[in-house]
């Protein structure tokens, strides 16, 4: 009975990780377009007047998109947290299955 539940907790955690990593994909992918972003808001500012309207606008938009960058830095570390806890899992299950195995 050990080894039929250790093989579907595995296979369930299997799943959690591939989804876990994709999350962690699409994260990353998000973070290197804010990036882009931050960087064109940066060189588009530099040729006006500080005190130009505009400017503070680029420069609150700026703000944001770091706020952004930094819930995305937070979702992605508890993301990571989880996945330690998924491969922990995962090797709990394979000792599990090896000693059912040798039963």
């Amino acid at each position: 009975m050990g080894l039929i539940a250790a093989t579907v907790t595995k296979q369930y955690l299997i799943a959690y990780k591939n989804e876990l990593e994709y999350k962690m994909i699409l994260i990353k992918q998000a973070k290197f377009g804010l990036s882009d972003s931050v960087n064109e808001l940066l060189n588009v500012g530099t040729d006006m007047d500080p005190e130009n309207p505009m400017v503070k606008q680029l420069e609150q938009r700026k703000e944001r998109l770091n706020l952004l960058e930094k819930k995305l830095d937070m979702q992605l570390d508890e993301y990571e947290t989880k996945l330690k806890l998924v491969e922990t899992g995962l090797k709990e299950c394979d000792q599990m299955i090896s000693s059912s195995i040798k039963g």
